[in-house]
């Protein structure tokens, strides 16, 4: 044996040094399922302000994010099922936007029940001249939500400044 180099050898064979300790692999981005449930808690949150701010047509909006909301949520909850993985804030968002909704349909309803009563109301209060003449509104109409809702008589009388 000779020490003399053969084809395709090279020098004296060293070995390479491992590399050094990498850092841990970076974060996977979210899931369709976490980014469902996050954009359902969203949802609902906007909902809710927007369901309770008095600007005209802004309820209706509100109402609307709310019913996506809780269908976003409930998808989210299915996908997150199906690959084995959760979905934050799917089901706190899936309880305010079912909350809001609730809220919603109550309004609707007692506005629905008190309508009539309630435009009387505003057609007297908008030809009242003085401030005695609304009064008078107030006196004559207020009663007669009190006993639709079943309220207590003068129960209403807080709210005289609100209306």
């Amino acid at each position: 044996m000779s020490d003399a180099q053969g084809p395709g050898e090279s020098g004296p064979q060293t070995q390479v040094p491992a590399p050094p300790p990498s850092s841990p692999p970076p974060p996977l981005p979210p899931t369709a399922a976490e980014r469902g449930g996050m954009r359902a808690l969203f949802l609902s949150l906007t909902g809710m302000l927007l369901l309770f701010l008095p600007i005209p047509g802004v309820a209706l909006i509100g109402l609307g994010l709310l019913v996506a909301a809780v269908v976003t949520g409930i998808r989210a909850r299915r996908r997150a099922r199906r690959i084995l993985t959760r979905a934050p804030g799917a089901i706190p968002g899936i309880i305010v936007g079912a909350i809001g909704l609730a809220l919603a349909a109550t309004g609707i309803v007692l506005g629905a029940m008190v309508a009539t009563e309630f435009s009387d109301y505003q057609k007297c209060r908008s030809s009242a001249l003085t401030i005695t003449d609304r009064e008078t509104c107030q006196d004559r109409y207020f009663p007669q939500i009190e006993h639709k809702l079943h309220l207590p008589k003068g129960s209403m009388d807080r709210y005289r400044s609100m209306f």
